[in-house]
């Protein structure tokens, strides 16, 4: 019998694992197809982008792009819930997993091509998927390597850039941590969106050879807690706003304040202009890249998300952090564009 659900993915691409980690905490049964040429025109039937993850239903319907796909099969299968009950942290959920999606991603493409270890390990393994046991051409490694060092400058990683990316996400490991000490899961006894989005780019960084090295040795809880990720389940409820709220600050101080939204805002200026590049101040380093349309649509769909919820202590929590500040104005939308859009590497 055929499962519900067929999702087109890989290894190697963390909105893939992310979608996978969320179908087996919901319980829905789907069979797992990893991309390789020998599926390449079955994937061409239903991707509308060379893009993965693909989810295909039981009605041969298609969905792309990991958060719309997780949000439409939350309306469909609401139970057990990723979506805690106070509004203040159903939107601190949405607020981590974009930050994972668009600012922890510059830190896992960083590492995997900046190394030469790691790019040795990334180009052996996606190799391997694409040609899935059949015999691989001569220096079909060598090139996979060379067209994702290529590609680098996409995600604004550079020499310069390099030790403003890789202290980021050491701080994040740091501030992680000690959360994950004290509870199964980001916010709770069970899996919000954010612990979708931040695990999908912390298994690649953790399955990688130097990011990995750091993850386990810096951040053990964390390394737990991606493992209890492969397979998740709810093992109690949500613990509430206050409870958190002091957990959260230095996260939102400095990570999501002090560098993910100050690139979401500066990025999302650029797109409106039509500038040919970003350039933004952010811990005293000057960060560059191509500005990304895909980035600057996600701000305003997070700003709509922002102006939606009322509620005085989240208020308090953002403005003291300085989330609010950088969230505050237009949510101007942004015309779609495939040129950055998420998917596979």
């Amino acid at each position: 019998m055929t499962a519900p659900f067929r999702l087109y993915g890989a290894e190697l691409s963390p909105y893939s694992v992310k979608v996978r980690s969320y179908l087996r905490y919901k319980g829905l049964d789907f069979e797992w197809l990893a991309r390789s040429n020998a599926r390449q025109e079955e994937f061409q039937r239903y991707a509308k982008l060379p893009l993965i993850p693909v989810l295909v239903d039981a009605n041969d319907e298609a969905m792309q792009d990991s958060t719309p796909i997780i949000e439409k099969l939350e309306a469909d299968h609401a139970e057990p819930s990723i979506v805690p009950d106070e509004p203040a942290l159903a939107f601190l959920s949405v607020l981590l997993e974009d930050y994972a999606d668009e600012w922890l991603n510059k830190a896992m493409f960083h590492y995997r091509w900046s190394y030469p270890e790691d790019q040795e390990s990334a180009a052996r393994r996606i190799s391997d998927a694409i040609f899935d046991g059949a015999e691989k051409p001569d220096g079909i490694e060598a090139q996979v390597r060379a067209r994702m060092i290529s590609r680098l400058y996409h995600v604004g990683s550079s020499p310069e850039t390099a030790p403003l990316i890789e202290a980021s996400y050491a701080r994040l490991l740091g501030l992680l941590d000690p959360l994950l000490a004290k509870r199964a899961y980001l916010f709770g006894g069970r899996p919000s969106l954010a612990d979708f989005g931040l695990a999908g780019q912390l298994a690649q960084l953790n399955s990688d050879p130097t990011p990995g090295a750091l993850l386990r040795a810096q951040a053990p809880n964390v390394a737990r807690w991606l493992a209890r990720m492969e397979h998740p389940k709810a093992e109690g409820a949500f613990a509430s706003f206050a409870e958190l709220r002091g957990d959260l600050a230095e996260l939102l101080r400095t990570e999501i304040a002090g560098a993910y939204l100050l690139w979401m805002d500066a990025n999302a200026r650029a797109v409106a202009d039509d500038a040919s590049g970003v350039s933004v101040e952010i811990g005293g380093v000057a960060f560059t890249q191509k500005p990304q349309r895909y980035a600057a649509k996600a701000f305003a769909e997070l700003k709509r998300k922002r102006a939606l919820v009322e509620d005085e202590a989240l208020a308090a929590l953002l403005a003291e952090t300085g989330v609010d500040a950088l969230l505050a104005g237009g949510d101007d939308d942004v015309d779609d564009g495939d040129d950055d859009a998420e998917g596979d590497e």
